[in-house]
């Protein structure tokens, strides 16, 4: 009988696991493993030489990437609460992947722009305030709770002006995080 009551347990343990799964990936949430294969430069982007590890030959991190650079990256769902750059209790779940994907071996020497993204609602020029906001939030939690090195990390913000769905401005699609490995610049 005590058999048979564990057995149920454990089955009913199992199902709860997978149904959280199943709704974890129907918000856009990302394995760690699934981010780490896209972030890893694997014929992509400009493949730039250098002696110097430090030189950039020139290409600012810092700022806005041009919109053609072909560049290892991974869009992720991070939810903040609305018009605010505070992260919910989701967008939270979703960068504990992505702070277990950036301290892999594999790409644990990479820096990566944290770049947020806003749909087509309201002031373009608050939207790009919150955006800024919005990746530097990132940033800050993926270094205070996770420890994944601040100089690792380059926040920016790019507001509506770079939609993953340009036909639909209101598109949630919109409203993103987008994590890129500069690596293929150095």
């Amino acid at each position: 009988m005590q058999t048979i009551r564990r057995s149920k347990l454990a089955l009913v343990a199992f199902a709860a696991l997978a149904l959280s799964a199943v709704q974890a990936n129907a918000q856009g949430f990302h394995d760690s493993n699934s981010i780490i294969q896209q972030l890893m430069p694997q014929n992509t982007g400009p493949m730039v030489r250098s002696m110097n590890p430090v030189s950039k030959r020139g290409i600012n991190i810092q700022g806005q990437l041009p919109p053609t650079m072909d560049l290892p990256k991974v869009n992720v769902t991070v939810n903040f609460e609305l018009g605010s750059a505070r992260l919910t209790q989701d967008g939270m779940l979703a960068l504990r992947s992505v702070a277990k994907a950036l301290l892999h071996p594999s790409l644990e020497n990479m820096t990566f722009q944290i770049a947020g993204h806003t749909d087509g609602r309201g002031d373009p020029a608050m939207n790009q305030t919150l955006s800024e906001r919005r990746a530097k939030t990132v940033v800050d939690f993926l270094s205070i709770n996770f420890e994944v090195p601040a100089e690792r990390l380059i926040p920016i913000g790019y507001g509506f002006s770079r939609p993953m769905d340009p036909t639909n401005l209101m598109n949630p699609l919109n409203r993103r995080v987008e994590i890129i490995n500069l690596q293929p610049l150095s």
